[in-house]
Order: structure tokens, then C-alpha cells, then sequence
């Protein structure tokens, strides 16, 4: 399964995401939140997600061994580099998004 998330689109702190994130990797079906833009069944064994977070886009693939420390830790403790603690500018780009033609 891909999970694709773009972090832009939430201003949640750091902290709540973690938290949010431990959440979905755990239980990624069925999972409505803003930042998620798809879920893929790629029938992979692993659970890949790709962020889109402080201008940099974070792939992880995560075996069972990964996926059980990352629902407790959250994303943060796979990422490769210190994401922002807090983060502002959501809300506009839901306006921009809001403005796209449907069918885009």
C-alpha cells in the first residue's frame, strides 16, 4: 500500500502529527485526514508513504519491523532530516486549491 501526503496542507504541530501519523500508519485504510491526498493498493508487502513536507518530498518504505516503530513514534523517527515543530500557511493553500477547476 502507498499512503501520499502532503503536510502543507495541515497546521498541526509537529507533536499532533507524530501522534496522527502513528495513527494512520497503523491503521492506513479507512483514514480521512486533510493531509492525505491518496491511497494506492499497490499489493506490496510494505507500507510505502511519501510526504511532501518543508519543501522536500520524504519517501519512506516501511517492513512490518519499521511500520511497528513508526506507529508508536510517528514518521519523525524514520525521517532523515528535523522536520518543523510548527507550521502556518494551510489555510491559504486550501484557498488556492479551492480555486482549481474540479476536473483538475
Amino acid at each position: 500500500m502507498k499512503v501520499i501526503i502532503d503536510r502543507d496542507l495541515c497546521d498541526a504541530s509537529l507533536p499532533f502529527c507524530q501522534r496522527c501519523s502513528a495513527a494512520l500508519i497503523r491503521y492506513p485504510e479507512g483514514s480521512d485526514r486533510p493531509c492525505i491526498m491518496d491511497i494506492i493498493e499497490d499489493d506490496s508487502e510494505t507500507l510505502t508513504v511519501v510526504m511532501h513536507t518543508d519543501d522536500r518530498t520524504l519517501t519512506i518504505e516501511l517492513t512490518e519491523e519499521e511500520r511497528e516503530l513508526a506507529a508508536v513514534e510517528g514518521w519523525e523517527a524514520l525521517a532523515d532530516f528535523d522536520p518543523a515543530l510548527f507550521r502556518s500557511g494551510a489555510q491559504e493553500r486550501w484557498r488556492a486549491i479551492r480555486q482549481l477547476p474540479a476536473d483538475h
